[in-house]
This record gives structure tokens, sequence and C-alpha cells, in this order.
């Protein structure tokens, strides 16, 4: 009788060891809810290139050049797997006027600003581990309206309204977590801006054709992950 009871019981035990180890299988293979979507918040200082045309109607080259400005934005992203994640992001910058060039002639005074939207598809690949932090690396592509409202030297045209071109960027940078769904995300992005158009802003049917804007931005973010 007591043989009988303890197989029975091996047997009620060894059933649940083996029920137990195949739960914990299954807890591993699913990932936890913050490791798959998070939204992230950033700002930061924006450093722009002379944003360069062509006018047919003054039969002359320009370029304008911007003070620092700022970037802001925000991101919708998904992880894949350990290394990689995609993004949804929408940025916005926003720049002072400085200075203008025409042809061979530079440094004239200008004034108003400059102004582009962002909206790209993000592709990261964490490639590094130190601990509470992450570097990565990667980049996006998409579209950006890149408008202006500016005045050269005392002339009553400048960059006027723009329009939408094509939009890229690339980066890298680092995260760091301050809790188990919180990140600090400190990045670099490289973007750029081609073939836009700018109407005159306030004389005239002149466009200032095949404007691109380049800038360097640093920024920092906020991930909250879910």
């Amino acid at each position: 009788m007591k043989v009988r009871l303890l197989a029975g019981v091996s047997a009620i035990a060894l059933t649940l060891g083996w029920n137990s180890a195949n739960a914990a299988d299954a807890a591993v293979e699913v990932p936890a809810a913050q490791d798959l979507w998070y939204v992230t918040l950033f700002g930061g200082a924006s450093f722009p290139n002379d944003v360069k045309t062509h006018s047919d109607t003054y039969n002359n080259d320009f370029s304008m050049d911007f003070d620092t400005g700022f970037v802001i934005g925000g991101v919708v992203g998904k992880r894949l797997n350990d290394v990689f994640r995609v993004e949804g992001e929408l940025s916005y910058a926003r720049y002072k006027a400085s200075t203008y060039d025409e042809g061979i002639f530079h440094g004239y005074p200008a004034d108003g600003d400059l102004s582009a939207t962002y909206l790209l598809a993000n592709v990261w690949a964490d490639v590094a581990h130190f601990g509470d932090a992450k570097l990565y690396v990667g980049g996006g592509i998409g579209a950006a309206y890149v408008t202006a409202d500016t005045t050269w030297g005392g002339h009553e045209y400048g960059y006027g309204s723009g329009g939408w071109g094509f939009a890229g960027q690339v980066g890298a940078g680092v995260t760091y977590a301050l809790a188990q769904n919180i990140d600090l995300d400190f990045g670099y992005r490289f973007k750029a801006v081609s073939a836009v158009d700018f109407d005159s802003s306030r004389e005239g049917d002149a466009v200032f054709s095949d404007g691109k804007l380049n800038s360097h931005n640093l920024q920092l973010g906020v991930t909250f992950k879910f």
C-alpha cells in the first residue's frame, strides 16, 4: 500500500514539475509588454547648413545662412527583437535668418525664419550594451515640409512659402534605463531634405528652386515603454 501511495505521489509531482517547466518556457518565449511598444518625446539644438537655391527669374544663385535653431518631436516605436526596432517620427525644426548671398556678393543681412516638419520611418539597431546603457545606430526616410518667411537686406523679397521634399536621416545615440519602463535617450541626427522650391516672400512671381536643408541635431529624449 505504501509503495502504491509513494508511486502515486511521485507521478503527481513529476506531472506538476513538467507543467511548471512548460509554463516557464512559455513565459520566456513571450516578450514582456515593456519590451514591445514605446513612445519617445525629444528636443534639442539644431545646426543648419546654408540653404542654397537658384532663381531663373533673377538668373542667379542664392544662399541663406541661419542661426542655430531647435528641434522637437516624438516617435512611436516597436521593438522587433533584441537588436532591431522600428519607429514613426513626427518632428519640427525652426531657424532664424542671419545673412544671405546673391551670386558673388556675400554676407548681406537677412530677416525672418525658416521651418521644417518631418515625417520619417526609422530603423534602429542596438549594437552594444554597457550595463543599463545601450548604444544604437540607424536612420530613416520620409518627407519634410519646408517653408520660410524671409526678407533680404532691405529688399521686399526672399524665401517664402515652400513645399514638400524627400527627407532622410542617419544617427546614433545612447539610451540609459532610469527605471524598468523609462529610458533617457541621448542622440545625434543628421537630417537632410532635398528639392524644395520657395516662392518669393513679398513681391513678384519669382521661384527659388531646388533648395536643400541639411542640419546636425543634438537631442535629449525620454522614452516610455509599455
